[in-house]
């Protein structure tokens, strides 16, 4: 009898516990829902901020209770008159923290017959069952792995099935609004940078821009026509801080020049370089795309040609000149040196008076005095490093890699242009740390257009 009696009080114990924890979790998810004033999208981010797994039955009651508690005689938007009911209809919705079943109300004015759907518009819902905070989550696996891969950990994190069509689907539909104005930073931002980079040095620090292209499969849309290579062409912007890169911006597009010249107008004409706290400075290689776009929009900043793109053009040379190994390595170090101490006039000099035995040496050297002489100005290297100012394009080297090959450059993968695009797009959003407030004006945005479009009331049978 004792123990039935102490078996009793530890199970209206842990009832007890357990009433006062659910207590606590509705109070909290009344705060998180706040009707009429947050989106669906918000209201599951502010959930999962104190909850990351909870009940979604639990917050389907709430939330359609707080909806029909705040929203009991809506008027017409448009003429003020009050509104008929005509039907509801169960909304599904798939989110991360599980499927609500939304009853929402339609209504018609009998005024001027416009259409209403409240519920729907103050929470925002997408079109289909997939919310935004799905689509979130589809966008970012979508720019980082295959599509069917994305599909494979989404079903398995949030036990739904999504079909990776859907993950391409979603992930296109917000990529296609992104621009690069919404994923630099403001001038604000890389003011504050500068400043904390600054604090207790006497020389301003260097900010570097650095340009290259990365070749791409891209698929030909012409029938009979094979795929093709193109080049993703790239921007990257980053301060020195002694040896550690900061970051600020990426930006790749599969473009050509004009649209890539394109891109640097918009990037300037945002004004988000402060001249007066930094010293600008440019590295590329010896492309002539890279520095005529140089000089028309970057004009102020110092131009540096790659090292090692100099130096490999050395060695193309020595090859064809020298036939012992060991001469022709003595030969490029010392011009290196040379290079090193802004000697470039007496490398070229040396160079035009080297015996050349050979036809094909002789265009090989009249190829690297061109070079030299045509980069002159920019490959005054000790100088240069005495500045501070970086030698190599390592920097754009590697954006290349993480945020165009890595994820456009898989095995059978070949890409149309815009959807290549639209990956690069996100995934220079998400390296400039941009993505989440990107997305939150998508989501916005896309409030502002449902609440503007065209309704119908559908047939019931």
């Amino acid at each position: 009898m004792a123990m039935v009696l102490e078996t009793q009080t530890w199970t209206e114990c842990y009832k007890n516990m357990y009433d006062n924890s659910l207590d606590q979790k509705i109070s909290d998810i009344i705060q998180c829902v706040d009707a009429p004033k947050n989106t669906l999208f918000k209201i599951i981010e502010n959930i999962r901020k104190i909850y990351p797994a909870i009940d979604p039955e639990l917050v389907q009651i709430i939330i359609q209770g707080e909806l029909d508690r705040h929203l009991t005689s809506p008027k017409c938007t448009c003429c003020g008159a009050k509104v008929h009911k005509k039907y509801s209809n169960k909304k599904e919705c798939v989110t991360t923290i599980g499927t609500l079943t939304i009853n929402c109300p339609y209504y018609a004015c009998p005024k001027c017959k416009a259409i209403h759907t409240p519920y729907e518009d103050v929470l925002n819902l997408r079109d289909g069952k997939y919310q935004y905070d799905i689509q979130k989550i589809a966008a970012l696996f979508g720019a980082k792995e295959t599509f069917e891969e994305a599909a494979e950990m989404m079903s398995e994190i949030y036990r739904f099935k999504i079909s990776p069509d859907t993950v391409h689907k979603l992930t296109n539909q917000v990529a296609s609004e992104v621009s690069l104005a919404e994923i630099i930073p403001t001038a604000n931002e890389v003011t504050k940078i500068i400043e904390d980079i600054s604090e207790n040095k006497h020389r301003r620090p260097v900010l570097v821009f650095s340009a290259d292209g990365a070749m791409v499969p891209i698929r030909t849309e012409e029938k009979g026509q094979p795929h093709c290579w193109r080049e993703a062409k790239g921007i990257r912007g980053y301060l020195l801080d002694k040896d550690k890169i900061v970051h600020l911006l990426s930006w790749h597009q599969v473009s050509n020049i004009k649209e890539f010249r394109g891109f640097l107008a918009d990037l300037r004409s945002q004004d988000i370089i402060p001249l007066d706290k930094v010293r600008l400075c440019f590295v590329g290689d010896g492309a002539d795309w890279i520095w005529n776009c140089v000089k028309e929009y970057f004009p102020e900043c110092r131009q540096v040609l790659d090292y090692y793109h100099c130096s490999e053009h050395l060695y193309d040379f020595a090859k064809v000149q020298f036939t012992e190994p060991e001469k022709a390595n003595t030969w490029i170090e010392q011009t290196k040196v040379r290079l090193f101490h802004n000697n470039a006039s007496h490398v070229i000099a040396g160079l035009n008076r080297m015996k050349c035995k050979t036809a094909e040496t002789k265009a090989e050297r009249a190829n690297l005095v061109n070079y030299l002489k045509n980069n002159k100005d920019r490959i005054e290297y000790g100088r240069l490093r005495r500045g501070g100012y970086p030698l190599g394009s390592g920097a754009i080297e590697s954006s290349n890699k993480f945020i165009s090959n890595i994820r456009l450059k898989r095995s059978g993968a070949w890409w149309k242009v815009d959807y290549a695009n639209n990956i690069l797009k996100l995934r220079c959003a998400k390296y400039n740390s941009k993505f989440d407030t990107f997305f939150d004006e998508y989501e916005r945005n896309a409030k502002e257009k449902r609440v503007s479009r065209e309704k119908r009331l559908r047939v019931i049978k």
